[in-house]
């Protein structure tokens, strides 16, 4: 057993001690560790046993939450009673409901136990994460690992498109990529307001992520930053527009500072497919027939085909030189992945789902704003950039089991409780939580003009 395996392996289980004896939040953040450093991924996780890393460190976690954590008081809306709780409980359901009638019953079970775990995750990080300084915490955990992929990146056979560089559910190129390009936007706005550790940590992490970005050569993923870029432009705090102007300007030199000649042919090829179709490559040409051929899935399957239905019905609707040597091919489109394998059903939880997170964003920066909350501000922008870029990239990957986006509901529903108008009510004069923010809009202008 290598050096490093004894470090990782003493290291974790006594995480894990902490967890239990001291608070168990040592215990989230070993998940969330295990989830980048994953051993049975690393050389130097060889001969280490298999012990399902994170299966245990989120049992321990769970434990430790029933024996140690502090009970929910009513000044927090129980996880239960959370919208976006309610509506992922019920698109589970479905998922597993949807297993009586699933084309591919061998797949759809496992993703329906995953899709139920990621439940869990959920609770887990809306239970400790409880408080701004906290999901600045996460943030930066979240960036740390990356920063440990980034630097994997840079060892890495560069010749191709990388791939097997993160663990299970990032190891290939788009969905690391995505995964990446969450960490940059949400780090670029914790840099606004950081200690010189911090910020040297953060830049750092920005810096490997975007040049792994770039070997994975993921079109999607650089669309998803792109997007997470206009998102942050939307909701950053008006206070900091000046410095966030100028960390945005480092951000764009620094992408053309990394990305190479391949790399820029290969995004050029969205705008040539976007002008004409007849300049599309072999893969854009081959993911818009299997669009087309989802549209005619869906309306033969209305209420869902079941998990991996898009790819096993593919053979039916496409002709046999779109197809992989398999014999299929799987989905590019988590939308459409949804409606096909989902159906109306599934296709309506999420649609409902952006909606809560959109009036949740929109009303953390009025509350942030009014009350000059910076801090809730750049955590609301941030959080909202990630989940841009996993939407966006989404419409060139199939990311309909995606966990980082897990993570960033949950963070996103513990800011909106601090962004409730009772709250806002105590910190802002000329508020009222009866007749919502205009009253305190107009105080604001007032004062303004004056």
């Amino acid at each position: 057993m290598s050096i490093v395996g004894v470090a990782f392996f003493i290291a974790f289980f006594g995480a894990l001690g902490l967890t239990l004896f001291r608070n168990p939040l040592f215990g989230l953040y070993t998940y969330v560790a295990v989830f980048y450093l994953h051993p049975p991924s690393r050389w130097w996780g060889a001969l280490l046993p298999d012990l399902r890393w994170s299966l245990l460190a989120a049992a321990v976690t769970i434990l430790a939450i029933w024996l140690r954590a502090p009970k929910e008081t009513g000044e927090r809306t129980r996880w239960l009673s959370l919208g976006p709780v309610r509506v992922m409980i019920a698109f589970v359901a479905w998922f597993w409901l949807t297993y009586l009638w699933a084309l591919d019953r061998e797949q759809h079970f496992p993703a329906a136990v995953m899709l139920t775990k990621y439940l869990v995750v959920f609770y887990m990080v809306y239970r400790l994460v409880d408080t701004p300084a906290k999901v600045r915490t996460f943030l930066l955990v979240h960036a740390a690992g990356c920063l440990y992929l980034g630097w994997l990146g840079l060892s890495a056979d560069a010749s191709g498109r990388l791939d097997g560089v993160g663990g299970p559910g990032i190891d290939d190129s788009n969905t690391l990529g995505m995964q990446l390009a969450t960490a940059v936007v949400t780090t670029a706005m914790l840099l606004l307001r950081a200690t010189p550790a911090i910020w040297l940590l953060g830049a750092a992490s920005i810096a490997l992520s975007l040049n792994t970005i770039v070997l994975a050569g993921s079109r999607g993923a650089f669309l998803g930053l792109a997007a997470g870029g206009i998102a942050l432009a939307l909701l950053h705090p008006t206070i900091v527009r000046r410095k966030f102007i100028l960390y945005a300007a480092l951000g764009i030199f620094s992408i053309g500072a990394v990305a190479s000649q391949q790399f820029w042919e290969r995004m050029n090829t969205v705008k040539a497919a976007a002008d004409s179709p007849d300049e599309m490559d072999g893969s854009a040409r081959s993911r818009l027939m299997m669009a087309e051929a989802q549209l005619q899935m869906a309306q033969l399957y209305p209420f869902g085909s079941g998990h991996r239905g898009s790819e096993a019905l593919s053979s039916l609707y496409l002709d046999p030189q779109w197809l992989t040597k398999a014999g299929g091919r799987s989905s590019h489109n988590v939308f459409l992945t949804v409606l096909v394998e989902q159906g109306v059903p599934g296709v309506f939880l999420s649609l409902v789902l952006i909606a809560w997170t959109s009036r949740s964003l929109l009303r953390i920066r009025r509350a942030s704003n009014l009350a000059g909350d910076l801090e809730l501000g750049l955590l609301g922008a941030a959080i909202g950039g990630a989940l841009s870029v996993v939407l966006v990239s989404g419409v060139f990957a199939d990311f309909s089991k995606c966990e980082v986006q897990i993570w960033m509901f949950a963070l996103l529903a513990v800011l909106v409780e601090k962004a409730h108008p009772a709250r806002v009510s105590r910190l802002t004069p000329g508020y009222s939580s009866a007749s919502g923010l205009r009253p305190a809009l107009e105080s604001e202008r007032a004062g303004r003009a004056h």
